[in-house]
């Protein structure tokens, strides 16, 4: 068995949590109440934690702090960056108009 088949199937197990979670919710502001039986969590999910650890909190913190970081930086330089390339594809878009127009200008001139 390869090391890809536990990861898969826990983040299969993770998926189905959310999903009942998802529901739970929709359930809830709906008023609904969920509908009977149904499981918390999927019953593979605590044979799929078994195959592999979950990380500690202290890892998992990490991790996701080092995910908003990254995320972070990127979404603080992003719209600078797009203002950039707007003003930029604008000032092409004027060079190549102007181009035109000099050159249909001059085709037109240099038949008469």
């Amino acid at each position: 068995m390869s090391d890809r088949l536990p990861d898969l199937q826990r983040q299969r197990a993770l998926a189905q949590e959310q999903l009942a979670w998802i529901d739970r919710e929709i359930a809830r502001e709906t008023g609904q109440a969920p509908a009977p039986g149904a499981p918390l969590a999927p019953a593979s999910a605590p044979a799929a934690r078994a195959a592999r650890p979950a990380p500690s909190d202290v890892e998992a913190a990490r991790m996701a702090d080092e995910i908003l970081t990254r995320y972070q930086q990127e979404a603080a330089s992003s719209p600078a960056a797009v203002k950039r390339g707007c003003f930029l594809y604008f000032g092409l878009a004027f060079v190549v108009l102007a181009a035109g127009v000099a050159a249909l200008y001059f085709y037109s001139a240099s038949k008469h």
